[in-house]
């Protein structure tokens, strides 16, 4: 197997320059301009690369309460779709930061290190990608490897708008690779959980605090009281995680609420913990809509099914780690309670390494990181894995890629 010429890789001053100009681009989910902008930067930062680059308008989404969700639009690049053995890289430019949030700038707190949002989530993954395809063109077999780079907007709230073309990219690839980012210790990512997103929604009777208090039903104490035993699951199932992370209700304070909602994360470890959980739900519905004159609605789905390990991933990542050895390397993999696109494609059927972006961590957060010397390494571990796969020596047995197209 050859070595990647780390000359190829550009130097990492100018790696964390162009990092720093994309993290400092507003990408928010919900933000249609900033992801606009966003987009033309991918789009002309991939324009030099063979075959046939564009953006893609997404459908148009709503979100638990009906509301339209901005969905921005995707960047997708062919090249030798032809080819007998296809590669899906698959990543996003949305991040959770939105134009409001205070998160804006980049900053190194220590040498190495290189503080901004979404350098980890995951725009330092798209600059490991763009430059790994440069090492790929650069190989004595690129001519065997078609490839289809899919850049959606939407990844952090679900992949709503963008789940069609997940689909057909799973279905028209041998294999993927998911640029998430990294543990900060270089694994990558083998089992993740569902995840979906709930809205309970709660309606009571209003009434005035003073002259009607015993007249009204407040829909706050009703739902709170739900919420609280919804909280209390996360001990029956194990592995399963259940997380109010938003709630309002009420008007004016002289006024018994009537109305309450609050957004639930449910996460879980394996598909056929689902039913049982729903069960204790649906047991939690009942319950609270007994009490006269309060109805509490229950809406939404598991957007994400979990991840499991197959033959086929354990053969792609036994290919990966040995071409991180090769490269001076050491690469492990972990399970992780995040959810990412990766779970859409192993549900799609799509063989996949998850987490082959930078090394960082503390995403989600004001302190969301990545280790500068992970750029050109994750450069050279991606160029050099794509090279092997185009590599004739490098047998892809159809039997362990359902979706394989010869």
């Amino acid at each position: 197997m050859d070595t990647i010429r780390f000359d190829r890789i550009p130097e990492e001053q100018a790696l964390v320059e162009t990092l720093v100009d994309w993290a400092e681009t507003p990408s928010g989910s919900e933000d249609a301009e900033g992801l606009a902008r966003m987009a033309e930067k991918i789009r002309a930062a991939f324009a030099g690369l063979p075959g046939h680059g564009e953006l893609v308008d997404l459908p148009p989404a709503e979100d638990l309460a009906g509301a339209p969700l901005p969905v921005g639009a995707a960047y997708r690049h062919r090249c030798r779709p032809g080819a007998p053995v296809r590669v899906l890289l698959s990543g996003h430019m949305d991040t959770v930061y939105g134009p409001d949030h205070p998160f804006k700038r980049c900053s190194f707190p220590e040498r190495g290190v290189l503080r901004g949002p979404g350098v980890a989530d995951m725009k330092g993954g798209l600059l490991v990608m763009r430059h790994a395809i440069d090492l790929l063109e650069a190989s004595a077999h690129a001519e065997n490897l078609g490839w289809e780079v899919l850049i959606n907007a939407d990844e952090e709230i679900g992949s709503p708008g963008s789940l069609s073309l997940l689909h057909e990219a799973a279905q028209g690839n041998t294999a993927g690779l998911v640029f998430e980012s990294a543990l900060p210790d270089g694994s990558l990512v083998r089992r993740r959980k569902g995840s979906g997103v709930f809205r309970a929604v709660a309606r009571g009777r209003a009434a005035h605090t003073g002259r009607d208090f015993d007249d009204g039903r407040n829909a706050i104490i009703a739902l709170s009281a739900f919420l609280v035993r919804m909280h209390a699951l996360n001990d029956t199932v194990p592995g399963a995680i259940i997380n109010v992370g938003r709630a309002r209700g009420g008007r004016a304070v002289n006024i018994v609420p009537d109305f309450a909602e609050a957004y639930v994360n449910i996460r879980i470890s394996k598909a056929e913990d689902l039913p049982g959980l729903n069960a204790r739900i649906e047991k939690l519905l009942d319950e609270a809509n007994r009490e006269d004159g309060v109805r509490i609605k229950w809406h939404g789905a598991m957007a994400r099914p979990p991840k499991s390990e197959t033959p086929a991933t354990e053969r792609l990542y036994g290919w990966y780690a040995a071409t991180a050895r090769a490269q001076g390397i050491t690469c492990g993999q972990r399970d992780t309670g995040g959810a990412s696109d990766g779970n859409i494609l192993a549900a799609a059927g799509l063989p996949h390494l998850d987490g082959v972006g930078v090394c960082g961590g503390r995403i989600h957060s004001e302190e969301e990181f990545v280790l500068t010397a992970s750029l050109r390494e994750r450069i050279a571990l991606a160029g050099a894995f794509l090279s092997r796969l185009a590599d004739p020596a490098t047998e892809l047995p159809a039997e362990l890629f359902h979706v394989f197209r010869s």
